[in-house]
């Protein structure tokens, strides 16, 4: 199950829905819920658009330097 790992953008939805209260058995049910969704958008638009699952979003750097994983290579 995605939530058991570490570090992943699953997990940590989940633990910010439950973050109130994490023995209510009816918020952790409608996380899980919500958590099914999110995978389900994420499994759709991986085969949509063929493309390959990336966990982790590269964002811009602060200061608007391009991240050298995605640089030009000349």
């Amino acid at each position: 199950m995605a939530i058991r790992q570490r570090e992943n953008g699953f997990r940590d939805k989940f633990e910010r829905y439950i973050a109130r209260d994490r023995h209510d058995a009816d918020l952790r049910r409608k996380a899980l819920t919500a958590i099914t969704a999110k995978m389900a958008r994420v499994v759709h638009a991986v085969i949509k658009t063929g493309a390959d699952y990336r966990p982790f979003v590269e964002g811009p750097v602060p200061g608007g330097r391009t991240p050298l994983s995605r640089a030009v290579r000349a």
